[in-house]
């Protein structure tokens, strides 16, 4: 028995792909931000990188013990890891935790 697929016409303009809606990613970025003395605030953030490949962690470089101001990671754990040691050094030098922000943020 032969079979004869056929499929229905297209409009020569038409594209296959749905191009109607933009197909943005979002990635999770959490920040924790330190203060002392109310005038001074330092920022830490963490996100996966646009890619989707490595983890970025971002601190002022004068806090971060390997002297960068952004660190990247194959994996999460690592990444806490150096954000912990961080916050440690942060809080033994006076500075307390103000906030924690987990923001969702397009990725064009």
């Amino acid at each position: 028995m032969n079979t004869v697929m056929t499929t229905a016409p297209r409009d020569a303009h038409s594209s296959p792909v749905d191009r109607s809606r933009r197909h943005n990613r979002h990635v999770r970025v959490l920040r924790w931000t330190f203060r002392r003395d109310r005038d001074e605030a330092v920022v830490c953030e963490l996100a996966l990188t646009g890619e989707d490949r490595e983890y970025e962690l971002r601190a002022p470089a004068e806090w971060n013990p390997t002297g960068r101001s952004i660190e990247r990671f194959d994996d999460a754990l690592t990444a806490f890891q150096l954000h912990a040691m961080i916050e440690r050094q942060l809080h033994d030098a006076g500075w307390e935790l103000d906030t924690f922000e987990s923001e969702r943020v397009t990725v064009h």
